[in-house]
């Protein structure tokens, strides 16, 4: 377009018709000749314009080669191409029936469809979680972390995780061996030569050493590596006099992470579904940013939680290799909205407890941590009636119920006996996941949060039939 009006103001100045018209070069010509020249140049740029976009389509190389072309060809257009034609009828949208939002909807539904899980949990709307003035204060406190005024932490050091390093073969130096409790991690070689020689005795001459499945040794590592630590939080309407210990949880893990390489990463489920509200970070400002945002309303799918964690847990896997989850779910655990997969032709009746097993089974395959807390005070009855830790408790209770009955499994149990399904769900997650459960006030309780989840990670120990037997001789006193 430069060019165009360029060599327009050109050719005016310097136009031959100018010369045989005995007008001086480079003066504006007047409006007769003006005309003139107009007319002229007109077919005369078009032509040239075009002979050169025909040259540039021919070019094979440089930075004009390949120039998009239109080419005639014989296509016909479809029915519906034509012009003013609508390929599609309209038809008008009834209005909704249920006025508000789904938050709104304050009991179980009894005709779910897929339509119901498309909308995303509205965290703007109900009670708020954290004051946000609170939040604002604690994010001042920063500096303090830092320069390492914080008094009361927990961990080893401000510069590393809360992770040992030996409950994972893949950070720091080895400094010993061991014989492996699972997978096999980095291999000692040296210790297991010589565990193979010690099993083998004298090897005569000419022979060789045989190793053994048994003489494999790995090595132990010193200092400590990072962790993933996902919180998964109910924000549903069930939990609203439950939020005080949410709170209270949910600083106590700040006092032990803050300032260190673990990451915390924060989901909350409410409505119809679940949302991420903070990707995993080691920057605590941004958590109160996502915590600012949670509101309490709504209905509870904790199943859809659980696979909301994993998610976020499998996309930090692609990233890296190394890390080392630990999914924390905080609820009262009381479901009532099942996966949208659970919704459909063939699954008229929903069952969300049967996915909350089927998604804590997911999450275990995985190689995940799992750590269930249930805020819900009523709970602490089990504590008190069976003198043991909550999960003990529940558990003890569990095995009798399961011994009285005939039921094969824990999981069994629990679905078959109506009280246990109501009120056993951090107990059945738990043991689906393969993780331990707490209340609430437990975990206030402990010197470090994240050393008693770590440990309980670690914790396989069943119930033996002695104990069992005394606790239902105490039972039917």
């Amino acid at each position: 377009m430069l060019i165009t009006a360029l060599s327009f103001f050109a050719w005016l100045y310097f136009s031959p018709i100018n010369l045989l018209l005995g007008l001086p070069i480079g003066v504006f010509p007047p409006l007769p000749v003006f005309i003139i020249n107009i007319i002229l140049y007109a077919p005369l740029i078009f032509y040239i314009i075009r002979y050169w976009m025909r040259l540039l389509a021919k070019r094979q190389s440089g930075s004009a080669a390949g120039i998009d072309t239109v080419e005639p060809t014989r296509g016909v257009p479809e029915p519906g191409d034509e012009w003013g034609r609508a390929t599609r009828p309209y038809s008008p949208e009834d209005p909704a029936r249920i006025p508000g939002s789904k938050s709104e909807i304050r009991e179980s539904p009894y005709a779910l469809d897929s339509g119901f899980f498309v909308k995303t949990p509205d965290l703007e709307t109900g009670e708020e979680l954290f004051d946000a003035d609170e939040l604002r204060a604690g994010a001042m406190m920063r500096s303090r972390v830092s320069s390492g005024g914080w008094v009361d932490k927990r961990v080893a050091s401000r510069a590393v995780g809360s992770l040992k390093a030996s409950d994972t073969p893949k950070h720091g130096r080895p400094f010993r061996s061991r014989m492996p409790s699972g997978e096999v991690g980095s291999i000692d070689i040296p210790s297991t030569v010589m565990a193979a020689i010690v099993r083998s005795g004298r090897i005569p001459r000419g022979e060789r050493i045989r190793i053994q499945p048994q003489d494999i040794r790995e090595k132990v590592f010193s200092g400590r590596t990072p962790l993933t630590v996902i919180l998964v939080i109910d924000v549903s309407l069930s939990m609203k006099d439950s939020m005080p210990e949410v709170r209270k949880v949910i600083k106590r893990i700040e006092r032990e992470t803050r300032g260190s390489k673990d990451r915390i990463g924060l989901i909350a489920f409410k409505d119809s579904g679940a949302i991420e509200v903070q990707a995993p970070t080691s920057n605590w400002n941004k958590l109160y940013r996502g915590l600012s945002r949670l509101r309490i309303s709504g209905l509870t799918p904790l199943a859809e939680g659980i696979m909301k964690a994993l998610e976020t847990i499998r996309r930090e896997r692609m990233r890296s290799l190394d890390v080392e989850p630990l999914v924390v779910v905080i609820s009262d655990f009381a479901p009532n909205i099942p996966l949208a997969q659970s919704v459909g032709p063939g699954n008229a009746q929903y069952t969300p407890v049967r996915d909350l097993v089927k998604a804590a089974r997911v999450l275990r395959k995985k190689d995940t941590r799992l750590v269930t807390i249930n805020v819900d005070k009523e709970q602490v009855k089990w504590t008190r009636f069976l003198n043991r830790p909550y999960h003990d408790a529940l558990e003890l209770g569990t095995m009798l119920r399961m011994m009285k009955e005939g039921y094969k499994s824990v999981i069994e149990t629990i679905l078959a006996v109506p009280e246990f399904r109501k009120s056993f769900g951090s107990y059945l997650v738990a043991t689906a996941g393969g993780g331990r459960t707490f209340l609430s006030s437990e975990v206030l309780g402990f010197d470090s949060v994240l050393g008693e989840f770590l440990a309980a990670s670690r914790k396989r120990v069943k119930i033996d039939a002695e104990t069992l037997d005394k606790a239902e001789a105490y039972i039917l006193k």
